[in-house]
């Protein structure tokens, strides 16, 4: 058995997410949320301020620093700063105490051997005592409160800022999954382009973001607009801009049918004996991209499946991986 069952306060369960990372810490619940960054002086050859604080930097930081992220569509792309930002992460969580800390992390199911191993080795060369794995799709039931210990099917389609991945699961185990790297952040590009493309106006990440969460809604109503600052592509100049909602909604439908595409092959080649379990409850939707307005009814429209949004899609996989370590029975899930 995982030993961080025995000494549970030095254990601790971290989502280590494209965008985002939180860390839940067993009898407290989740004690940090942050960006998934950090900042790198070329100068000093040296990592400093991560989290919020190199977030706010984007954009606005002189060329000697770099604001990187170590993550890229849900896996490691640059281990050596993945190492810093997990070194930085340990440390605050674990300040207060000398025992080096057990730490599960959660992540896509999808992860090839050099993948895990880099989350392994990256959590290592951090800190931590041990590093064990648990999938996104065990996590993300767990904090739904399902019992995924019983013979019955329970299919979990999580979207997050890199991965959409949807897996079945069944006595403790995943009976077939299927991913794709598009998700959330495609939805921010496909803005950035649409608009691009169209208008001849250039519009920053952190824009796109806010433009999809105030106006992306994948089912047509009232028309909105909102006031946003672009660069010109034409002039050259900065100037504001009115974004229609009727615009978003044709940048982002792609990216929204890919994920139903997605939906409907697992669907297609789910084994008969799951249909009834899968076509009573219908689908689990989770991820912070999950939060995409109308998502669920437009993938249910689609699909002509029921699809049931977690109640609190950004903290549902950080609690399901905390209840992982805190329930002995659910340790078998945990990997290397």
């Amino acid at each position: 058995m995982f030993s961080l069952m025995q000494s549970p306060t030095y254990a601790f369960a971290i989502d280590l997410g494209t965008n985002n990372t939180l860390v839940y810490q067993p009898r407290k619940g989740i004690i940090l949320e942050e960006p998934t960054s950090i900042a790198f002086d070329c100068n000093k050859r040296s990592f400093f301020d991560c989290g919020m604080n190199s977030k706010r930097m984007v954009g606005k930081n002189p060329k000697y620093i770099e604001i990187m992220q170590p993550l890229s569509r849900g896996a490691i792309s640059n281990l050596t700063v993945a190492k810093a930002y997990i070194k930085e992460v340990i440390s605050r969580i674990s300040r207060q105490s000398f025992l080096k800390p057990h730490i599960v992390v959660s992540v896509p199911s999808d992860l090839n051997v050099m993948e895990r191993n880099a989350v392994i080795e990256a959590g290592r060369e951090g800190g931590a005592k041990s590093v064990r794995l648990l999938k996104d799709p065990f996590a993300a039931a767990l904090g739904s409160a399902h019992a995924i210990e019983r013979p019955q099917g329970v299919l979990v389609l999580d979207v997050g800022a890199g991965v959409s991945d949807i897996s079945l699961i069944s006595l403790n185990g995943i009976v077939m999954s299927k991913s794709l790297r598009i998700a959330g952040n495609d939805l921010d590009e496909a803005i950035i382009e649409h608009f691009k493309a169209t208008k001849r106006v250039l519009i920053s990440p952190n824009e796109a973001e806010r433009i999809k969460q105030e106006l992306g809604n994948l089912f047509k109503e009232e028309e909105r607009q909102m006031s946003i600052s672009v660069k010109n592509l034409v002039t050259r100049l900065p100037e504001t801009f009115i974004v229609h909602s009727k615009d978003v909604h044709q940048a982002i439908l792609p990216i929204a049918d890919k994920i139903v595409a997605l939906t409907h092959t697992m669907l297609s080649e789910l084994p008969p004996v799951f249909a009834s379990d899968i076509y009573d409850q219908g689908i689990l939707l989770t991820g912070g991209s999950s939060m995409l307005k109308g998502l669920d009814s437009y993938l249910s429209s689609r699909l002509e499946i029921a699809v049931n949004p977690v109640e609190n899609p950004l903290h549902n996989i950080i609690l399901g991986a905390g209840r992982a370590i805190e329930e002995v029975r659910y340790s078998t899930l945990f990997g290397v």
